[in-house]
């Protein structure tokens, strides 16, 4: 990193992430079940400039291409382009003083960016050039940070979560009026797969709010002993104690819907299913994971962190943090990847240590509109709390074959675990 303010703000991002997770863009629901679906004026104003686009390579995938934003620079002046992912046409090339969050409209032609630690922002329309500052100085305090930066379906909304003196909030800007909504004292975002209805976590409370409407919609408590009943497969019972509903949490158009875990110490295997708690309905068994390991003396843990559903084939694209340690947690270690089924049937099943169904350390963020690839970051981890993005890939889901690959090793780009890249955005606009 080159800016030195830069990489202490980073710095302080890594050691912040720990305490509270940030939710990224809410997934949409599947055929065959549910998925969950999260200034003063700007130091730089600059609008987008245009460079001229190299030529084209034949695209390794069809449809519309995937768009990267990223922080680079241009000499000494830190810059973000957006690049358009297979032909490489730079679609905008925007000059900053810095940049703290960054986040791509879901058709890729606007760009929210904020500076300071989030007290001020800048959306840019990468086709007109025109830009509009937004004052976050109320809502982010001096002391206070910018959480990531969330677009409703629709576009027409903001969703920003705010870190102050260890209070998380969820504000909502108006592109239409301007105007800032505080929406809840709350950590976790997903928004809705065709409305402007956003739902949160705050405490054991999970709740949506229609921004629309104004309308708050409070969903009760999952009724354990019913849940048992549904979750228990081959005689295993779920293990209400493991830390689950991190992120897949409430969906907007069919209530609580919450992911568990089953296991049984000897036997090795964990089952994660989507729920609706509130009818008790299990929607889907979505994936088994399973270890060879003697669970009475060593721990095993798969999360998954972020989940896609894949409209097309009916089943899921997860995000897996996979810890392990052996007895008294000697030899501790975390795997991250991505899982997924190859025959795109339901449940499937991934082994500790196999490759199948899993490619190592690729965070996905988006699916392609046809549903058979996906777009991603591969990352690195060379110490401890610290992850370098290397590039961005477009992955062939029924083969796992990396099609596409743009290194961004030479970029200022950091990962933070487990769902968030700090320095880039991608997004994969439709038809």
């Amino acid at each position: 990193m080159r800016n030195p303010i830069l990489l202490s703000l980073l710095c302080l991002v890594l050691l912040s992430s720990c305490g509270s997770a940030p939710a990224d863009t809410p997934p949409v629901p599947a055929e065959t079940g549910a998925a969950i679906v999260a200034a003063a004026t700007a130091t730089v104003a600059a609008e987008p400039t245009a460079e001229p686009s190299p030529t084209a390579a034949p695209l390794p995938y069809s449809g519309p291409n995937p768009r990267l934003a990223i922080w680079g620079y241009e000499g000494e002046q830190l810059v973000i382009r957006v690049i358009e992912l297979g032909s490489e046409e730079v679609v905008a090339t925007i000059p900053v003083e810095d940049s703290w969050r960054m986040a791509l409209s879901p058709d890729g032609r606007m760009l929210f960016n904020s500076v300071n630690l989030g007290r001020a922002g800048m959306i840019y329309d990468l086709e007109s050039g025109e830009s509009r500052a937004i004052d976050l100085s109320a809502q982010v305090t001096a002391e206070g940070t910018l959480g990531q930066a969330v677009w409703s379906p629709s576009q027409q909304w903001l969703n920003f979560q705010t870190h102050n003196a260890g209070l998380n909030s969820l504000w909502a800007y108006s592109l239409e009026t301007g105007d800032l909504t505080h929406v809840a004292d709350a950590r976790v975002v997903n928004w809705s797969s065709t409305e402007d209805i956003v739902s949160y976590v705050s405490g054991n409370l999970r709740a949506t709010y229609d921004l629309t409407t104004g309308q708050e919609t409070v969903w009760p408590s999952p009724r354990y002993e019913a849940l048992e009943v549904s979750l228990t497969h081959d005689g295993l019972k779920p293990d209400f104690n493991s830390p689950a509903c991190w992120y897949v949490c409430v969906h907007p158009e069919l209530g609580q819907v919450r992911d568990y875990q089953s296991s049984q110490r000897s036997a090795g295997r964990y089952y994660y299913d989507l729920i609706d708690s509130g009818t008790v309905e299990l929607l889907a068994h979505v994936a088994t994971f399973q270890t060879e390991r003697s669970l009475t003396q060593e721990t095993y843990n798969p999360e998954v962190a972020k989940l896609f559903p894949l409209w097309q084939r009916g089943d899921y694209l997860l995000f897996v943090l996979e810890s392990a340690a052996g007895p008294d947690y000697q030899d501790s270690r975390l795997q991250l990847y991505s899982a997924w089924s190859p025959s795109g049937e339901l449940p499937f099943t991934v082994v500790e240590g196999e490759v199948t169904n899993t490619l190592p350390d690729v965070l996905p963020v988006a699916v392609s509109p046809d549903g058979t690839a996906f777009v991603g970051f591969r990352f690195t981890q060379p110490e401890d709390y610290v992850y370098l993005v290397e590039s961005a890939v477009v992955v062939d889901l029924a083969t796992a074959e990396i099609l596409y690959e743009y290194s961004v090793s030479s970029e200022s780009v950091y990962f933070l675990p487990p769902t968030e890249v700090l320095g880039a955005h991608l997004v994969w606009p439709g038809e």
